[in-house]
């Protein structure tokens, strides 16, 4: 039952491009080879072709082959985490074997999106806590930074084709002796000179999106900190700066992991004043929408003779780019 559950919270969440992209290349290849079906066929190869120009979620081949590597990553990093960090605890060591492995494969899987878990999060070792506050963080990370990063338009979006030192700098770097990692990075990141440029991409989208988000975190802590001040006194067994950071991240996060309270069933926000929930709502509010695409996606946005033209443009600006670098290496 968990690892189906399991299996239901990454289709709905994290994985859904990856298993929709699935079931959009197994009904091409199980539709017959017949005059009947050739349209739908065209269909689900165009769709398998050009993903984004009709759906935020669907990507290419290479970025979901990217996401499938990058979610595997951190939830083997979570179930390890749980299994390595609570060695000792006596609330997670007096479980059978086998249901702790599997609790814990649960909870790595359902700490980052679905708001489970089997064992109570206060149990658990505090460096496990500071893990999961971080996990909650990044939790829309791969799903937003893989949209981007296949969206044709987000390249002149963040001004990539402006003359900028750093990709200058790229560009003089000559190809080196591949390697086995370096036969993996050519797998997921592309060619050398289109693995610089999404390099410096990935590394721009980070930085925005690390600024972007931890205002927001920062301010709503101290708020409710300057709201909550009275009960840090008068509840010192529930009430400590973790504790606020971990619930808003959860907030933000639109996770719904709580560390609780102990004197009664409900999630740790429940002991807040009025003004610290309607905090906490602003925040999950706009947590719930960093994931959005950008204005200028190609899958919101309607035909017309000036989106036409900018891909025009693109297109050849990018072969610009391509013979530059042909030449200087």
């Amino acid at each position: 039952m968990l690892l189906t559950m399991g299996v239901l919270i990454l289709a709905g969440n994290t994985c859904y491009p990856i298993f929709l992209r699935l079931i959009v290349w197994s009904m091409q290849k199980l539709l017959p080879a017949t005059e009947r079906w050739d349209d739908l066929r065209h269909t689900l190869q165009f769709l398998l072709d050009h993903p984004r120009r009709c759906y935020t979620n669907l990507f290419p081949s290479q970025h979901t082959w990217w996401l499938l590597l990058s979610v595997i990553t951190l939830n083997a990093i979570d179930w390890a985490a749980f299994e390595v960090l609570n060695i000792g605890n006596k609330a997670i060591n007096d479980l059978p074997t086998a249901a702790e492995i599997i609790d814990g494969l649960f909870q790595a899987l359902a700490v980052r999106s679905g708001g489970f878990y089997v064992v109570p999060i206060t149990t658990v070792r505090i460096s496990l806590q500071v893990l999961y506050v971080i996990m909650m963080y990044i939790s829309v990370y791969p799903v937003v930074i893989t949209m981007r990063n296949s969206n044709v338009y987000e390249e002149r979006s963040l001004g990539i084709y402006a003359d900028d030192p750093h990709l200058d700098a790229l560009n003089e770097m000559h190809e080196k002796k591949q390697s086995f990692f370096g036969f993996v990075k050519e797998r997921f990141l592309g060619p050398k000179g289109e693995e610089q440029t999404k390099s410096y991409f990935l590394h721009q989208q980070l930085q925005a999106q690390l600024a972007h988000d931890l205002w927001w975190l920062v301010l709503a802590v101290f708020v409710i900190m300057i709201i909550e001040g009275g009960q840090f006194e008068r509840d010192p067994a529930n009430f400590s700066v973790f504790n606020v950071i971990f619930e808003t991240v959860s907030g933000y996060g639109c996770v719904g992991v709580s560390t609780g309270v102990t004197y009664d069933a409900f999630s740790f926000s429940g002991s807040w004043h009025k003004l610290s929930k309607l905090v906490l709502c602003v925040v999950m509010l706009r947590g719930r929408h960093r994931g959005l695409p950008v204005a200028i996606d190609k899958a919101v946005l309607l035909p017309s003779e000036a989106q036409y033209q900018a891909e025009e443009e693109d297109a050849q600006l990018r072969m610009e780019r391509t013979v530059s670098r042909r030449d200087i290496v």
